[in-house]
């Protein structure tokens, strides 16, 4: 019966480190590509801000 628990731990705690991967590697992408949209919008206000809003 031990046995039994160990082995269902051990199975249920490879299944929660691949999914966790998953989802942490989408999430990065995610986050990367909102990194890039803010970096964009900054970018746009600094040359509007230096140019006098042209």
């Amino acid at each position: 019966m031990l046995w039994w628990i160990i082995g269902i731990a051990v199975v249920f705690g490879v299944l929660n480190g691949l999914l966790r991967r998953k989802l942490s590697k989408n999430s990065f992408e995610a986050g990367n590509q909102n990194e890039r949209q803010i970096q964009e919008e900054e970018r746009v206000k600094a040359g509007s801000w230096f140019t006098g809003g042209q």
